[in-house]
């Protein structure tokens, strides 16, 4: 054995005290010497080693239980939960597999794995999991759904926006929030709702309630709902009862997707009563111009009006 194998061996006998030493030896100085194309005799092999037990120290049996296979199979079951436990606290609760409902130029009606209920106005996309784990029910809006949830207490539904974060636990409500527009609205039709600005404002809403948020300005209003045309969209027509031209003119705006800009400030005390309905905006701005004669709607490109005069003088 050369110097490399007999510094390598004393310090592999240095740690192994109890083993027979000049069997184990033998054995070690048999290792250097084997070469890939050795061919094993495992009759002569097998008689040698038995001799060789006959004039060494009788060895001693370590018999592994079956309560030490359980201790240990418990051992590395303890460390896996361990693990398990720490990578959930860091990273959150598992997350269910994602689906994402697109819509375009039409409405759509989609259900969630609890039994509530959406319906995605044109352009809006909601990102919804596929089963809700963990102690919340979670999605996300860009653009206008109407919801309606089923109740459940211990596990609240959330519908995050780029403004806000909506919390309810049972009820039916509009959410408005295209990223291109400058208002983010929500509108409660029937139980509460609770409303998180990311500016750090909080609102609690009842049926019949909205919320504004002036985006540029940063400046949220709250009141009530008396013309039915934040619904719009969905009920596809809006009966004014008393309300002032600017309210009648964003009404016409939502149903029918235009713009309206007014360019003369109106008399407020000046109130109209009219009933429109979906694609009739041509019937809509002949009635108007028929209770506010010398109001003036000239075309604004593709999908704008510019609404000039005063209809109370």
């Amino acid at each position: 054995m050369d110097n490399f194998g007999n510094k390598n061996w004393q310090n592999w006998n240095e740690q192994h005290p109890h083993q027979p030493a000049g069997f184990m030896k033998k054995l070690w100085e048999a290792s250097n010497g084997y070469k890939n194309d050795f061919q094993s005799d495992v009759e002569a092999g097998f008689a040698a080693f038995k001799h060789k037990m006959n004039q060494g120290t009788p060895a001693k049996v370590v018999r592994l239980t079956p309560i030490g296979i359980t201790l240990r199979i418990a051992a590395g079951a303890a460390l896996l939960l361990v693990a398990s436990l720490v990578l959930r606290n860091y990273f959150g609760s598992p997350a269910a597999d994602t689906e994402i409902a697109l819509t375009q130029e039409k409405t759509k009606k989609i259900s969630l794995a609890d039994g509530s209920s959406v319906l995605l106005n044109k352009s809006t996309q909601l990102d919804f999991p596929v089963e809700f784990l963990g102690n919340e029910r979670k999605v996300k809006l860009e653009g206008e759904a109407f919801f309606q949830v089923s109740p459940d207490e211990k596990k609240p539904f959330m519908i995050e926006t780029e403004t806000a974060v909506v919390r309810v636990v049972g009820t039916s409500f509009n959410v408005r929030s295209y990223p291109d527009s400058d208002e983010f609205e929500v509108y409660v039709e029937t139980g509460k709702v609770k409303v998180e600005l990311k500016n750090g404002q909080s609102f609690d809403l009842t049926p019949g309630q909205f919320l504004r948020l002036d985006k540029g300005q940063n400046k949220a209003s709250q009141g009530t709902d008396k013309t039915g045309f934040l619904s719009a969209w969905r009920t596809g027509k809006i009966s004014f009862k008393g309300q002032p031209i600017p309210i009648v003119l964003m009404g016409m705006e939502r149903l029918y997707g235009v713009k309206m800009e007014l360019q003369a400030v109106q008399n407020p005390a000046c109130y109209q009563t009219l009933t429109v309905q979906k694609n009739k905006l041509d019937e809509a701005i002949q009635a108007l111009k028929t209770s506010c004669p010398k109001l003036i709607f000239s075309k604004n490109g593709e999908n704008g009006y510019l609404v000039s005069g005063k209809c109370c003088e």
